[in-house]
């Protein structure tokens, strides 16, 4: 009978007893489970379209394209609108009818409930997409935090420390400081700052370790050392904090040299101090030189000219590079650092003028130094051995200066005194010490004097203090001379007066006096009697 029915009447047939069948469920007469797998694997494409019923309002639709499959959907009243609907409760064969009738079975207890099963999937669905919705954004807030973390330990790892700091000081301005004292501040920031603190960022520093080392020097008898590292740590500090890199509050900001005390030496107290004593001490020249102890170094007399010039000097084994040029300081009053690297390009012999250019001056202006006779013989001496550009060159390196530290060295290498309330025992064993140095065993006392120690850096002081004898106290003339800077202000830049020929004046007559000291003589500008005064400007 089935078979003889043509598809449009299987089709009302169909309809009618689903619609019926729905009627008898909501009667609650209606038979389940209907179909079986049997049932549905009979089914053949050419059925596309027509409706099975399994019955307890699960209706199902052929699909033929290709393979069948029914598609099946539970038909129920909505109580909230008693409006006939339907919900999907999945397709066969990729379903079981077992596992197709549980979800019918599911949606019908909630339509049992007064639950509309589309309403409570649509709220599932929101539900749903609000829960996925606050995981995306809690994900992203997570992310952003890692991201934000990342940044925060990429930052710390890069920010700058005191080693960094010092690098960019050292690439923009110390590449305008003249390359020796450029190097010797480099030599104080690797010895004495970077194993310290060089690689703590710049706002973790703390300045008690370094300040703790520093303090360590000064007991070694490095306080020198320790005031110029001091100050070079508290240079670069200020040099960050214009750029930003060093905060305000910083404890760098905050270091400062430790002041020279006023407290007078023990010999210079009130209770303890012996005139006589300080005149046997220091000789007759010392009458006159307030306040001399103060200051640092000092200054040979022409009396210890006569003794260095005419006796010591030429006995000693010191190069004659060396010799003349401790000449040549005193007879031009010019720095150490200056005469190694003076150039023979700088000099003009024939106009007895030396011109310094200004990037190899302190103050970074041109200086003019006229040749006195004494001072143009230390150069001829120099010419006749001439080996490359420099001046004084170097004894070994080719077409190099002479150093100044091997100067310096040649001259306190050639100096041993006892020292103040020194015990014999003592004595001997710091000349044991010394007698181990080949140019101790030479000249072990040959540069001894008879007012004491004296140093390379006391020439410059030596040819201006006798700069101020020869020429009657003329203190603008010296000032010229020694290339300090002009005090007069704003008036300076308008007087265009060099004062040439009265520095040519002073040179002159200093080198006449050491030209005496040099034969032998003490020079009559050394008697208090006979002062050259020259011509005020």
């Amino acid at each position: 009978m089935r078979s003889s029915i043509v598809p449009y009447e299987r089709t009302i047939l169909s309809g009618y007893m689903s619609g019926y069948s729905f009627l008898l469920e909501g009667m609650g007469m209606a038979n389940e489970n209907r179909l079986t797998e049997k049932t549905l694997k009979a089914i053949k494409t050419a059925q596309h379209g027509e409706r099975v019923n399994d019955g307890g309002g699960l209706v199902g639709q052929v699909r033929g394209s290709g393979s069948v499959s029914v598609s099946f959907v539970y038909q129920f009243r909505s109580p909230d609108t008693s409006k006939q609907r339907e919900i999907g409760c999945g397709a066969w064969p990729v379903d079981s009818l077992a596992e197709i009738r549980a979800r019918r079975n599911t949606y019908r207890e909630q339509v049992r409930n007064k639950i509309d099963p589309i309403e409570l999937r649509r709220q599932n669905q929101a539900d749903l997409e609000e829960a996925r919705r606050q995981e995306h954004n809690r994900r992203l807030a997570a992310q952003r935090e890692a991201d934000a973390a990342a940044k925060a330990v990429a930052a710390e790892a890069a920010a700058p420390t005191m080693n960094t700091l010092f690098a960019q000081w050292d690439e923009l301005h110390g590449a305008t400081l003249d390359a020796h004292w450029r190097a010797v501040r480099q030599s104080h920031w690797r010895c004495h700052v970077a194993p310290v603190i060089g690689l703590l960022k710049i706002k973790e520093v703390d300045t008690k370790p370094l300040l703790d080392h520093l303090d360590r020097m000064r007991l070694d008898g490095n306080a020198v050392t320790a005031n110029k590292v001091l100050t070079l740590v508290r240079q670069v500090a200020k040099w960050g904090k214009a750029r930003g890199y060093v905060a305000s509050g910083s404890p760098l900001l905050e270091l400062d040299p430790p002041t020279k005390s006023k407290d007078p030496k023990a010999q210079q107290k009130a209770e303890n101090f012996d005139a006589a004593a300080y005149l046997a001490k220091h000789g007759d020249e010392a009458i006159g030189e307030d306040g001399e102890d103060d200051k640092a170094g000092r200054a040979l007399s022409f009396a210890e000219l006569v003794e260095l010039l005419h006796n010591k000097l030429p006995a000693s084994t010191q190069a004659n590079t060396g010799k003349s040029m401790i000449c040549f300081m005193l007879a031009t009053g010019v720095r150490g650092n200056q005469a190694v690297r003076l150039r023979w390009n700088w000099v003009v012999l024939e106009k007895r003028l030396i011109i310094f250019p200004a990037g190899s001056m302190k103050a970074r202006k041109m200086h003019h130094v006229h040749l006195s006779d004494f001072a143009l013989e230390q150069l001829q001496k120099m010419a006749a051995i001439r080996t490359g550009d420099f001046v004084f060159p170097a004894p070994i390196k080719e077409n190099d200066h002479v150093l100044r530290s091997n100067v310096g060295n040649d001259i306190t290498a050639r100096q041993f005194y006892r020292q103040d309330g020194e015990r014999e025992n003592a004595y001997q064993a710091r000349l044991a010490k010394r007698l181990k140095c080949r140019r101790a065993r030479q000249d072990l006392d040959r540069y001894n004097l008879s007012a004491g120690k004296w140093t390379l850096y006391d020439l410059r002081r030596t040819a201006a203090t006798r700069l101020c004898e020869v020429t009657g106290a003329d203190w603008d003339t010296i000032k010229r001379v020694l290339a300090h800077a002009n005090d007069h202000g704003v008036t300076a830049r308008y007087v265009r007066f060099s004062q040439w020929e009265d520095r040519c004046a002073a040179l002159n007559a200093l080198g006449t006096a050491q030209a005496e000291c040099q034969a032998g003589q003490l020079p009559d500008v050394a008697k208090a009697s006979n002062q050259v005064r020259l011509k005020q400007a």
